[in-house]
């Protein structure tokens, strides 16, 4: 039986991916350097709202801090999520990204912002904080990202370490929607090319996170499913699923490829109720 990849490798595997595929995603991604998916959620009108709604959501819970505060995106990719933030609220930010070259491009888009005096990303691992932004952050926040963590019992402690009492961590991402095995070997294989594709490492439910979350002092204080609001089997989905269909029997290899295969799985994986798309909020209570 073939081992699972160690913590330190599974991290290596993450950081080469977005450095090869960093531009990639930019260029060819519909939110610009917001790389995350578009939710039509209440209310939203536009194309460009629904790639930030769930920073509005992010924005909702800084509405309750009543000075300048703090906050730490951990897995900011290019700090969008933390530049829209911070051109509606009066915040200090700190991105931690895994790929230099996420890093070094973000900056370049902090500083055309000229926002270089409150927002700053630097290449890390959020699984290893420095103890400079422990006890600050008012909100701690991951947005597509925690599936990421080759270490989901680290990933709360690390978060939790970030946040001062009575602060507060969300975490928008996929989670699966049973501990159960999947039904049929079709599911099963397309969950597993859902998980290598993304490098989805953390791919567990939301009762899984409770708990681990909890070990650290972090109680769950809101849920929402954000599943019926994605965008899903548009037209450039289902050209990617007919040219995934059409690669199979040539076995192409490649990071972007996987990722194609990766993206193509997700969306089969939401549509059978096997994978849910979540914004969990959860307080420290110690």
């Amino acid at each position: 039986m073939t081992s699972q990849p160690d913590t330190a490798t599974r991290r290596d595997r993450v950081r080469r991916y977005y450095d090869r595929n960093a531009a990639a995603f930019e260029r060819l991604g519909q939110g610009g350097a917001s790389i995350h998916r578009a939710v039509w959620g209440p209310g939203v009108e536009t194309r460009e709202a629904a790639f930030h709604h769930v920073d509005e959501l992010l924005l909702d819970i800084l509405s309750n801090v009543d000075r300048r505060a703090d906050v730490v995106d951990l897995g900011c990719g290019l700090g969008a999520s933390l530049l829209y933030l911070a051109e509606r609220a009066d915040l200090s930010g700190d991105g931690i990204t895994l790929s230099p070259v996420q890093a070094a491009r973000a900056a370049e888009l902090i500083a055309r912002a000229g926002a270089a005096d409150r927002v700053r990303v630097r290449e890390g691992d959020y699984l290893a904080l420095p103890d400079e932004l422990a006890g600050q952050a008012d909100l701690t926040f991951s947005i597509e990202a925690f599936l990421h963590s080759p270490d989901a019992d680290g990933y709360f402690r690390e978060a939790a370490r970030s946040l001062r009492p009575g602060g507060r961590l969300a975490i928008c991402d996929d989670f699966l929607a049973s501990k159960s095995p999947p039904a049929s070997a079709r599911a099963a294989r397309r969950l597993e090319e859902f998980r290598a594709g993304w490098h989805a490492s953390s791919l567990i439910t939301v009762n899984q996170v409770r708990t681990l979350a909890a070990g650290h002092g972090l109680t769950l204080v809101r849920d929402i499913d954000l599943t019926p609001y994605l965008e899903l089997r548009r037209t450039r989905d289902r050209w990617i699923s007919a040219l995934v269909a059409a690669g199979r029997p040539l076995r192409l290899s490649g990071e972007y490829w996987q990722s194609l295969v990766g993206g193509d799985a997700l969306q089969w994986v939401l549509l059978h109720d096997l994978v849910e798309y979540r914004f969990l909020e959860f307080e420290r209570i110690r």
